[in-house]
């Protein structure tokens, strides 16, 4: 039978640690104490143990609908690059919201499916998960996938043919709906950061970023990118963090 435990015993290690450190976070803000400390510090550690818990459980539900290619869980247990990324994806998920810890399943799911995956690849591979914002690996796939290019910017026949986009946009068709007060601007600079970023990475092959142009005899600069800028690296990482579970539809 195809289980996979989900909570942790109720005095491990690891729970005990956590109600110590949420003891220390609260005995730290002047002013709160007695009741109301032990209040916030136990809705600190019930907080945390039901991320965990959905994590694992989300987890579980994915692997088991995948038991067919993944085998079951006992055999699983002996395969040490899965039991690896179990625990790393479990270290990144205490401090990462919905969006990342999807991603973050999806990575532990391609592991068990990968067979004998590279280490050294596993470790990079995690790592940009925790350190990349959500609005760059969004970025990562916008420029590589055309189906989600395609539901982002709707039906403009002109962008989606584009070879060469600006920066802004894409922040645009990134920021939609954003309140009053919202300065777009600010969009296109987190947008442009984050291209100079997954160059850094290795992820994409942009060159330089900025090309000058020319507006009323005024010169600026505009931000461009190129559609296939993702490279083959760019492209290994995105297969990594894609739910294999799309692949059966």
């Amino acid at each position: 039978m195809f289980t996979m435990e989900l909570r942790p015993p109720a005095q491990s290690d690891r729970r005990q640690g956590l109600s110590k450190t949420a003891e220390m976070v609260v005995s730290a803000i002047p002013g709160v104490g007695g009741p109301l400390g032990v209040a916030l510090a136990d809705v600190l550690v019930r907080k945390h143990n039901r991320r965990m818990e959905e994590w694992l459980t989300d987890l579980a539900v994915a692997l088991h609908e995948l038991k067919e290619r993944v085998g079951d869980f006992e055999h699983l247990a002996d395969n040490e690059a899965f039991m690896d990324a179990v625990s790393a994806g479990s270290r990144i998920v205490e401090r990462s919201r919905r969006e990342k810890r999807e991603l973050l399943r999806n990575a532990v799911l391609n592991t068990a499916l990968a067979g004998d995956p590279n280490e050294d690849q596993l470790h990079v591979f995690f790592d940009l998960v925790d350190q990349l914002p959500p609005v760059a690996l969004r970025l990562l796939k916008f420029l590589a996938d055309p189906q989600y290019r395609e539901e982002i910017v709707g039906n403009e026949q002109e962008f989606l043919e584009s070879e060469l986009v600006l920066v802004a946009d894409i922040a645009h068709r990134f920021s939609p709906g954003q309140p009053p007060g919202y300065d777009s601007g600010d969009a296109e600079v987190l947008l442009e950061k984050q291209c100079e970023r997954l160059r850094d990475e290795g992820l994409l092959d942009i060159g330089a970023l900025s090309q000058a142009g020319y507006n009323n005899d005024h010169r600026y600069f505009a931000h461009h990118v190129r559609l296939d800028a993702v490279t083959r690296f760019g492209r290994s990482f995105l297969a990594f963090i894609e739910d294999p579970r799309d692949q059966n539809a």
